[in-house]
């Protein structure tokens, strides 16, 4: 170290030392609040020539609360002091980040642009007027939704909330800004860290990465990281991530960084992310099912009365006329859409000057909505677009020259060099090289969302289905291509969709989809059979278990099982264990099978052993054992099975109540349900159980609220309370207090125009379930069918995906209304929504003289 350095290091320790002096604290209470431990703390204070970290030094210095001056003159020193050489910590981590496939910044460097905030539009003198200038993005409009998600992330990040912290909303409503505005607010010190495909997400539970720094795991776009069942985020990747661990480094008990885990996600990709498909149990179990591990803010189409105030305040204080003119939104967009050039995205494709201009954005938008959720290459693009064009012109060619043409209008900078774009270029290549076939692009979301509704009921001709098959090279975006192609009665494209992706994981599931189809017993039997080839372990269970719905066919049944068990299958011993326990006369052999399971390793067959052993006679001792080694696992429910037997127990209630309390703690998915049920049970416990309830109804639980009123009613003189809990509810947001509100007041004799202002509440608060509960209820009411009929159709604007099935099932009971009834129902399988065929099938099956109709869908689609 030269001279300089030399004393840049003393002069340093001597500041330091002041800092902490002043401030009162220990070295234990200094590193304790700083999240480091007591040697570092003492080191970057005392030490002369010890390497500090920024980082880790702007965490001291919060803790020591310096001011402005004060901490920039300590890192000029430390600067100095280090000779301008990196922190070699920092550059290690980067490195290894970079090898784990993820993307770092420290929370400094994470700008709006590497946040992928939408770049706000700046209009000059008009909204048509003047050209736009790349520039920062306007002040931030603070949004009523802030208090409590900067409440989540603080909680997340002093490690009292181990929970994703997730916002939902349309496309340019303002989710990234306001995630990027509080990850900020958490201060210095923080790295973002952002897997780049869902692979390196399940990959960061075992790099270590999570160990070192103070993270925020950046999961903007969750279905990005979402996938069929063991490929994405899941509660088990999620529980795993925030997991202390156990690892020792030289010795030592690795301290565990605290970790901040957000997302942001439409509600129509949670839609696609969560359907019925067997092999999206996991998102179903992560996103859907009630759970404390995913805290979600909803964030609203517009801004409130009160955010447009604020707004108005900043406009006064800063005259950004970009703000001045998101305010005006003359063209009814939503305020945040304004700022991220919607209008200019919805214009430059309405006002197209070549109607191939148009056709190359709706054949983006229907490679989306049908699947195709990576890049869109070129030739998919235009042949796609080219089946648009001929199901208008017939077998005739476009202009020549034409998709050169629309992909330079596509992508377009609008009022800017650097602006918005309705097709943006993913590809280092020049722009004006139209030849180059291996470009690829992204549609804009708001453009997405919009073609995505305009374009939901539009038929699929079969070259549109050809040209995805062609070009679709994802093994995930084939499998959800195949799925579309299926549930929209394409049978024949979507039997060639999961074959041409010929995983493992797509032939079982083609075997799945012909096995729930009446009369292809054949079909799904060769399917299954077509997926064992491919050698993965899995595919002989799946096999085993459609077999063993099959009558006579037991021996075949338990050979597969034995050959899974064989191949090494996860989860085949028990399994098969299952199997042999619903077999008559088989006891001994399940027992036996049940011990090979646990001896060999499944932790899963803990749980499934003691609940057998619960039906077995005399074997409580070995239960209980049983479903305490189950509950250690910390697999999902069994601490909930566990306590649900011990509460059966005579005699053993306080161990009961623990066992409860350990398990919502440990966030067991089941544990708070089952406790609510079971103190509402225990005599003389009225004021737990109303806290218990109160606790859950504050946490968000889905059936809280009207359990709470159920027990209200049941307790002398307290029905006038329930009322004011729903209301309560409603103004502080609880996601399901309207519907459990209306529930109960229709259960109230007399309520009629209370239901009707709640629904017309409940529609203002903007949740797309509202129309068709109004509707719903509507339908009930004599002489309202005209109304009935539009709310229903405004359900279906709003993109309620259910509404379709309720109108259709209401139009079936209109006289004379048949013609009416078939082709909503052919708009409902035309969005793709998996009960769509079903309910339409067993609508036909009520219709005389339409009983081949029915058969021929069931068996062959629409084709």
């Amino acid at each position: 170290m030269v001279q300089s350095d030399l004393l840049a290091g003393q002069e340093l320790c001597a500041l330091l030392t002041g800092y902490k002096d002043r401030s009162g604290l220990t070295y234990e209470k200094l590193a304790e609040l700083s999240s480091c431990s007591r040697g570092t703390a003492e080191n970057y204070i005392a030490k002369p020539g010890h390497r500090r970290s920024e980082n880790i030094l702007d965490l001291l210095l919060t803790t020591l609360h310096v001011t402005t001056e004060e901490r920039d003159e300590v890192l000029r020193l430390n600067r100095l002091s280090r000779s301008r050489m990196p922190d070699l910590a920092t550059v290690d981590w980067a490195v290894e980040a970079t090898e784990a496939d993820c993307t770092v910044w420290e929370v400094k460097q994470f700008t709006p642009a590497e946040a992928t905030v939408h770049p706000a539009i700046r209009r000059g003198h008009g909204l048509g007027t003047t050209t736009n200038e790349p520039s920062s993005p306007p002040s931030y409009v603070l949004r009523d939704h802030d208090a409590l998600l900067n409440a989540d992330l603080r909680a997340a990040a002093r490690g009292e909330l181990a929970a994703m912290i997730a916002l939902r909303g349309g496309p340019s409503t303002g989710k990234t800004r306001s995630l990027f505005e509080a990850v900020h607010a958490l201060g210095p010190g923080w790295a973002v860290i952002r897997p780049r495909s869902a692979a390196a997400l399940r990959g960061l539970v075992k790099s270590g990465l999570l160990h070192r720094r103070r993270c925020v795991l950046w999961l903007n776009e969750l279905q990005t990281f979402l996938g069929p069942n063991g490929t994405g985020m899941s509660l088990d990747v999620l529980r795993d991530l925030f997991a202390v661990s156990d690892d020792r480094d030289a010795g030592k008990r690795r301290h565990r960084q605290p970790l901040v885990v957000v997302a942001t996600l439409w509600p129509e990709k949670l839609r696609d992310a969560t359907a019925s498909d067997e092999d999206l149990s996991d998102n179903r179990d992560l996103l859907v099912s009630a759970n404390q591990w995913v805290r979600w803010h909803d964030i609203p189409r517009d801004f409130t009365r009160s955010e447009r105030d604020t707004a108005r305040a900043l406009v006064a204080s800063t005259s950004d006329d970009r703000l001045a003119a998101a305010l005006d939104n003359p063209d009814r967009i939503g305020f945040a859409q304004t700022l991220a050039g919607g209008h200019e995205l919805l214009q430059h494709y309405l006002t197209a000057p070549n109607h191939m201009d148009q056709l190359v954005l709706d054949a983006a938008g229907d490679g989306r909505r049908l699947g195709h959720a990576s890049p869109l290459p070129r030739p998919l693009l235009r042949d796609i677009a080219t089946a648009l064009w001929r199901e208008e012109r017939g077998q005739t060619s476009p202009p020549a020259g034409w998709f050169d043409t629309a992909i330079a209008h596509a992508t377009q900078a609008l009022r800017s060099t650097q602006g918005v774009q309705a097709l943006i270029p993913l590809d280092d290549v020049d722009s004006s090289d139209t030849d180059a076939e291996h470009a690829t692009y992204e549609l804009a979301d708001y453009l997405e969302q919009y073609l995505r509704h305009t374009r939901r009921t539009r038929p699929v001709t079969d070259a549109a289905w050809d040209a995805l098959r062609r070009h679709a090279t994802h093994t995930a975006d084939v499998a959800r291509l195949a799925r579309a192609a299926t549930s929209r009665g394409h049978f024949q494209h979507g039997e060639a969709l999961y074959r041409s992706a010929g995983t493992a994981e797509a032939l079982t599931e083609l075997a799945r989809w012909r096995a729930a189809r009446p009369g292809q017993e054949l079909e799904a039997e060769r399917a299954f059979r077509d997926a064992v080839v491919t050698s993965h372990p899995h595919c002989l269970v799946e096999f085993a278990r459609w077999l063993s719905s099959q009558p006579g066919r037991e021996d075949e049944t338990e050979k597969l099982y034995q050959e899974a068990i064989a191949a090494g299958a996860p989860g085949a011993r028990t399994e098969f264990a299952g199997w042999l326990r619903e077999q008559l006369d088989r006891e001994d052999e399940t027992e036996l099978a049940y011990w090979h399971a646990v001896t060999g390793g499944d932790p899963s067959a803990l749980g499934a052993f003691a609940s057998w052993l619960e039906e077995q006679p005399g074997r409580e001792t070995e239960t209980e054992h049983f479903y305490r080694e189950a509950a250690a696992t910390g697999l999902p429910d069994t601490r909930t099975w566990f306590v649900v037997w011990l509460s059966r127990q005579p005699g053993r209630e306080d161990e009961t109540e623990q066992a409860y309390r350990e398990a919502i703690a440990a966030r067991d998915l089941m544990a708070l349900t089952a406790f609510l049920g079971w103190i509402r049970e225990q005599p003389g416990r009225e004021g737990d159980a109303e806290r218990a309830h109160r606790s859950a109804i504050a946490a968000g639980h889905f059936g809280a609220l009207a359990w709470f009123a159920l027990w209200l009613e049941e307790q002398p003189g307290r029905d006038v309370e329930i009322e004011g809990t729903f209301r309560d509810a409603i103004a502080a947001g609880h996601r399901h207090a309207f519907s459990s509100f209306l529930f109960w007041l229709g259960e109230q004799p007399g309520r009629e125009d209370d239901i009707e202002r709640v629904h017309r509440d409940y529609i203002a608060s903007g949740d797309l379930e509202a129309f068709t509960s109004y509707a719903g209820w509507l339908a009930k009411q004599p002489g309202r069918e005209k109304e009935t009929e539009r709310v229903y159709q405004d359900a279906i604007a709003t993109g309620d995906p259910d509404a379709y099935s309720e109108f259709a099932e209401w139009l079936a009971a209109q006289p004379g209304r048949e013609d009416d009834t078939e082709r909503v129902y052919r708009d409902y399988i035309a969005t793709g929504h998996p009960y769509a065929l079903t309910a339409f099938a067993g609508w036909l099956g009520t219709q005389p003289g339409r009983e081949d109709d029915r058969g021929r869908l069931v068996r062959f689609g629409l084709a």
